[in-house]
């Protein structure tokens, strides 16, 4: 009986205190994993900022998700949306894009392909965010996206062109980013000849295709072709070099951003009208 009772003693006080040293342990342990996890989060967003600074994007936490936004985009768009707007009405050309007419039917005629999709926008809806700040300047064409059949959509722009008796002092071509395709297809077709200047916005030239034809474009055309780049955009530094060392015009981004690469030619853009 007396041992029985001091048996029960020990269990009733020994016990608890182990368990109570086993969710301590456990307890500590968690709090390693939750450290861990807060260690392993700094490093991997250290390393998307990194990248996304590359890629000309600022990331910002939203207070209430774990998900990331760039900065100043809502959601929309990788920059902040320059001011000013462009008053005319859109009319489109086909399926091919949208035209806005100048404040003069002489007013020079800038034809837009823009690039890939970015946050689910096509470039016929985000390349306003930049060309809006050109107001009524500018015969407008912007083309709905990279897809499109560059030489198709500028023959559809030329019979609309014509039906409005608007002619043009200037032509312009303004291709950005992935617009390299659609830019290719009509400046094989019509030539470069068909415009007063040529306007290469950080264009993709990863294979040796493309690269061949916009080297010899600029070659040929060294004071027609205006190059605005950033250290990562052609996807091809060689070809990226080479358009530099030929051309009498090429300007680097100040924060090596491939969409405020835009910014940059669109103001150049302004200079001209």
């Amino acid at each position: 009986m007396k041992w029985g009772l001091i048996i029960s003693f020990i269990a009733i006080t020994i016990i608890p205190i182990g368990y109570i040293n086993i969710k301590k342990e456990k307890m500590r342990h968690l709090k390693s994993i939750d450290e861990f996890k807060k260690i392993n989060e700094q490093l991997f967003r250290q390393e998307a900022e990194a990248f996304s600074k590359m890629a000309g994007t600022q990331l910002s936490s939203s207070p209430n998700s774990n998900t990331t936004t760039p900065a100043g985009s809502n959601g929309n768009s990788t920059t902040n949306t320059p001011s000013g707007k462009i008053s005319a009405e859109k009319k489109d050309i086909g399926s091919y894009g949208k035209f806005t007419p100048g404040k003069n039917k002489n007013s020079p005629l800038v034809v837009v392909f823009g690039g890939i999709n970015v946050n689910n926008r096509k470039s016929g809806d985000y390349m306003y965010d930049y060309f809006n700040k050109t107001g009524d300047s500018f015969n407008l064409f912007v083309a709905t996206d990279h897809n499109i059949n560059g030489e198709s959509a500028y023959s559809s722009l030329k019979t609309k062109l014509s039906e409005q008796s608007i002619n043009p002092s200037k032509k312009i071509l303004y291709l950005f980013s992935g617009g390299y395709n659609p830019g290719m297809k009509l400046l094989k077709s019509v030539g470069a000849s068909e415009f007063d200047l040529i306007y290469l916005v950080d264009i993709w030239m990863g294979n040796s295709n493309v690269s061949k034809f916009y080297e010899e474009l600029a070659k040929n055309n060294k004071q027609k072709v205006l190059y605005f780049y950033t250290g990562f955009g052609a996807n091809n530094k060689s070809a990226s070099d080479s358009l530099v060392r030929t051309l009498s015009f090429s300007k680097l981004n100040g924060t090596n951003s491939h969409m405020e690469t835009n910014n940059d030619a669109v103001d150049s853009l302004l200079s001209k009208a």
